[in-house]
């Protein structure tokens, strides 16, 4: 398998050997974009206008080209000494545009900025009109003007963000990276060495029981002995963000994710409740799988256990052949921009030493194609997460018409196109598939899967909601992890047995620590695909029009909005409920099998 390994090239963002001319370069257009920006008025012309965005649009580009040149980088080479040197060369890039960033959103808003006049609303109106696609933009930086601080605060926090934040969710990375795991299968006294997480994650979904134990035991005990480190690393970035918020004036700390993801706050509260009031459908789930398994009660290690012998092993060759079919069957637009990304060696697609684990999908302009990072090992859930981080992909090639100041969809959206793309693999393998075994271990797989982006995310930010509140008020890492198993006792019930290990698995949550409350996108994104789908599957073709209008919209709409004209209300409980008709559809196909 390793042998079809492909490796990505970044050249396309900068080649290597002129990343020290490219980094020059960009500091000078920072520099002297930092001239031209003290050129903006309220009654400058639109032209002089027009002129500014390009150039501003053109020095972001290239500044988040050194910047993700430092970031990709970096997740396949975790322990060589260049991505500190690339790294400490993008934050002077990251923090010179973030600067400008801050004077060019306070002076859009209408606030004060030294050295420019105020922006009035009439003006606003006449300079923003020759870019229709910056309508929305231009609302929401409005409204956030009541969460703005002054300038030099902003400058302050944006350089504690580059100087210390970053360095400091770079170093929990680098802790945990470099984590070995010793796994100890049957009665050999000397333990398996693993380097990596992926690689520990196919003995997670182990056919034998004391391997799928020894996996998470494995997995868990480096993060149980660094608990302290992680804790003051988890600790550092709560205070961090609470303290931000309340300066900002936001109801809560989970207000902030909210209002950046143009998402009322009582939207998310309607989805998670939804989500936690079905954990029942789950549990039921859980039960029929011990049935399945002949046990009497499914332990924590067992909800991933593969049924009838294990999932199907595939070549990537033979899982890259399978998406594109779907893909292409579905529509050409999704095939010709999933085929973009193989063609232009956008795509590095096995774990190997000095890798990050798991799976992204990052884009860097609008003009460069996206790049895909995957860990395949055969399984069908590496291609289902294959066709996930492609769909990622064909999110952002629908959108690079845009400016590079829009293109990025909000959160919510952010995983419309890839689970949208997982569920048409989905649906085209159970319905090839003729023998009850394989169907019904698919959809034992499939359903798991989509615990793991429904319940299990939105449990991580109940517990998140929960951690915030006892760091304020003081607690230890210890009474932090009872914290989350208890957590996981209300999201489980008595339908699964859930070992001690299991109350350091926060700690092993990337997302927790690098992008608080961001999970429940997956929730968001999954429960809405399957309504999306749902559409499609009773209108058809004359869908795909419907879905691309999504796709193309980036971040230049509402998404309440957006959502509003295919009939979606995203505020109705209703809506959410009636996702999980389709979850009950797949356990009810289950028990006839």
């Amino acid at each position: 398998m390793r042998k079809e390994a492909i490796k990505w090239n970044l050249d396309d963002i900068i080649k290597e050997k002129d990343f020290d001319s490219f980094h020059k370069k960009t500091i000078r257009e920072l520099k002297n974009l930092s001239k031209a920006i003290y050129l903006l008025s309220p009654n400058m012309k639109v032209k002089d206008f027009k002129n500014f965005i390009k150039k501003f649009e053109k020095v972001i580009a290239l500044s988040y080209r050194v910047t993700d040149f430092s970031m990709i980088y970096f997740t396949t080479h975790l322990n060589d000494d260049k991505t500190l040197y690339y790294q400490g060369k993008s934050k002077d890039v990251s923090l010179q545009k973030a600067e400008l960033q801050i004077i060019f959103e306070r002076w859009s808003k209408g606030l004060s900025v030294k050295g420019l006049k105020k922006l009035d609303t009439k003006n606003a109106d006449r300079l923003f009109k020759a870019f229709p696609e910056f309508s929305f933009l231009l609302e929401h930086l409005r409204e956030s003007k009541k969460h703005s601080l002054p300038l030099d605060e902003e400058k302050i926090i944006t350089k504690k963000n580059t100087n210390l934040k970053s360095p400091l969710l770079q170093l929990y990375s680098m802790i945990t990276n470099e984590f070995t795991y010793e796994l100890k299968l049957g009665k050999s006294r000397k333990p398996k060495k693993v380097d990596s997480a992926s690689e520990l994650s196919k003995y997670i979904r182990s056919n034998n029981p004391a391997h799928r134990q020894a996996a998470y035991q494995a997995m868990f005990s480096p993060y149980k002995k660094n608990l302290s480190k992680l804790f003051n690393i988890y600790q550092a970035v709560v205070r961090d963000w609470s303290d931000n918020a309340a300066a900002r004036k936001y109801k809560s700390p989970i207000s902030i994710r909210n209002f950046s993801n143009n998402i009322e706050d009582r939207t998310i509260k309607t989805l998670m409740d939804v989500c936690s009031e079905n954990r029942t459908v789950f549990q039921e789930y859980f039960r029929l799988k011990a049935r399945e398994l002949k046990i009497k009660k499914l332990k924590r290690y067992d909800i991933y256990a593969p049924i009838g012998g294990g999932a199907a092993n595939y070549t990537f060759k033979e899982a890259k052949k399978k998406v594109f079919e779907v893909f292409k069957n579905f529509t050409p637009g999704f095939y010709n921009r999933a085929k973009l990304i193989f063609d232009e060696h956008h795509i590095d697609s096995h774990p190997r030493k000095g890798k990050r684990s798991g799976a992204f999908c990052a884009t860097v302009t609008p003009k460069i194609t996206p790049y895909v990072l995957l860990n395949f090992n055969g399984k069908t859930s590496d291609m289902m997460t294959m066709a996930h981080e492609l769909g990622h992909g064909i999110h952002s090639l629908y959108s690079n018409k845009l400016s590079i100041l829009v293109r990025s969809e909000p959160l919510p959206l952010a995983e419309t196109a890839s689970t949208f793309s997982e569920m048409l693999v989905f649906d085209k393998l159970i319905s090839e598939l003729k023998d009850k075994k394989a169907k019904k271990a698919f959809l034992f797989d499939k359903i798991a899967r989509s615990f793991a982006t429904i319940l299990r995310q939105n449990y991580f930010v109940k517990f998140e909601i929960a951690a915030y509140n006892k760091i304020l008020e003081g607690v230890t890492g210890e009474e932090l992890c009872d914290l989350y198993y208890d957590n996981l006792k209300e999201q489980f019930g008595s339908s699964i047995i859930i070992p001690n290990e299991f109350r350091y698995e926060w700690t092993y949550i990337p997302h927790i620590f690098r992008t608080p409350f961001y999970c429940y996108a997956y929730n968001f994104g999954e429960l809405l695909s399957m309504s999306l789908y749902a559409i499609y599957k009773q209108e058809g073709k004359s869908f795909i029009p419907k879905i691309e209008r999504i796709l193309s919209a980036g971040g230049s709409e509402k998404p309440s909005r957006l959502l509003r004209e295919m009939g979606i209300d995203i505020n109705s409980k209703e809506f959410w409920q009636g996702s999980f008709k389709l979850v009950r559809t797949w356990i009810d196909m289950l028990k006839k099998l």
